[in-house]
């Protein structure tokens, strides 16, 4: 099967990076796990335009980018897909310098994905043509999948648990229990 995965979120974790970029740079203490443009816009601790910067700062310096540490499980629930000869890639919002970055990550931390970057703000639906499953953090990324992916799931952390992502994805909390669902599609 095709399996796309979502980057931040998903296989990077980036929430511990844009917590101390906040309290640096903002001087706003945000605890990673509420780190979401959603609630951090929402609840008035930024503007759009300070969240983008912040994302930048983050996604786009090299020094900063290459500190992500993956999510729990990553490693060893991607291996196990690709030994079961699961074609597995990245479809992520970065783009040129952020995308560099996160594939120089990937490249040391050991995965060995293709990645396809559809810029900021733009859809996933081009690329996600063809994957038999995908999977991301964010609701509003996998609504236009609908129908253009056949499973869809999202991974729950704290800042998505309010969405209601009936009729859209099965959630997941952990790359076991993503892995497990992977595997019961396929009957393995």
């Amino acid at each position: 099967m095709k399996i796309g995965l979502d980057f931040d979120g998903v296989v990077s974790d980036c929430g511990l990076l844009k917590s101390e970029a906040a309290k640096k740079i903002y001087g706003i203490d945000i605890p990673p796990g509420r780190f979401k443009k959603e609630i951090v816009i929402g609840d008035g601790h930024l503007t759009a335009e300070q969240y983008r910067e912040l994302q930048k700062t983050i996604y786009g310096n090299r020094e900063v980018g290459l500190l992500m540490k993956p999510v729990p499980g990553a490693h060893e629930y991607i291996s196990r897909l690709i030994m079961n000869r699961h074609q597995v890639s990245i479809v992520t919002s970065r783009d040129v310098v952020e995308l560099e970055i996160a594939k120089e990550w990937s490249i040391q931390e050991g995965f060995a994905l293709e990645f396809v970057g559809v810029g900021y703000g733009k859809s996933k639906a081009d690329a996600a043509k063809g994957m038999d499953i995908y999977i991301d953090d964010d609701l509003d990324k996998l609504e236009p999948l609908v129908g253009v992916v056949p499973h869809l799931f999202m991974f729950s952390w704290g800042y998505n648990e309010h969405l209601d992502a009936t009729g859209v994805a099965q959630r997941v909390s952990s790359w076991e229990e993503f892995y497990r669902a992977v595997c019961s599609i396929k009957g393995i």
